[in-house]
């Protein structure tokens, strides 16, 4: 087994360099992901209907993009509109 010994300020340098490291990683994964397909934008609705989606689209109740035939639907404001959309037991 072989032992590693780190001066606490080389320590802390590193620790801070990957944590770093790790946000940028992971605000690249979400960033990659914002933008999502018809499938996933169903799937995160609860909804199999696409003329439910195309609904949704045409009352500007979430965000989406389109290029030619290409819609990307943005994953934040269908989390959003699910958010708005809820009722909360506090109603009750």
């Amino acid at each position: 087994m072989d032992v590693i010994v780190f001066e606490k300020e080389s320590f802390n340098k590193l620790i801070d360099e990957l944590t770093i490291r790790i946000i940028k990683n992971s605000e690249k994964y979400f960033k990659e992901k914002e933008w999502i397909g018809e499938k996933e934008a169903k799937a995160l609705l609860g909804i199999k209907s696409k003329s439910k989606l195309q609904q949704l689209r045409d009352d500007i109740k979430i965000e989406f993009s389109q290029f030619g035939k290409i819609i990307r639907y943005s994953r934040s404001s269908i989390l959003q509109f699910l958010d708005d959309n809820r009722v909360s037991l506090d109603r009750y």
